[in-house]
């Protein structure tokens, strides 16, 4: 966990690691619940690339991936919220991959160091 200025925690980033460097052409994070009953649901996080991003073997929720660009400009990565299913779609040309997650949610103290 870090801290916002606040004092208040949020979360570390969210790390996805791959089996191989890949050339990504899409990046997509959507609530699992909402895919689960609209196949059109609406990203929470959204890279593309025509051409393919540089060889990547992993990446972080809502950073920067060298050679993608947010599939809508002006529009930010939303926050990631404990206790909610998640599902990462990537596409690297016609290969293409799925995979759910969440976030454990904490009641530790958060102190600063």
């Amino acid at each position: 966990i870090r801290l916002d200025p606040s004092g208040a925690g949020v979360l570390g980033n969210v790390t996805f690691a791959l089996r191989d460097d890949f050339r990504l052409t899409s990046i997509k994070v959507v609530r699992a619940a909402d895919v689960a009953t609209n196949k059109y649901a609406p990203a929470l996080w959204e890279l593309t690339s025509e051409k393919g991003s540089e060889p990547v073997r992993g990446f972080a929720y809502g950073c920067a991936v060298p050679g993608m660009s947010p599939a809508r400009s002006g529009i930010e990565p939303e926050p990631l919220e404990p206790g909610v299913g998640y599902r990462l779609i990537v596409r690297a040309g016609k290969v293409a991959a799925e995979h759910d997650f969440g976030l454990a949610g904490t009641s530790a103290a958060v102190r600063r160091e």
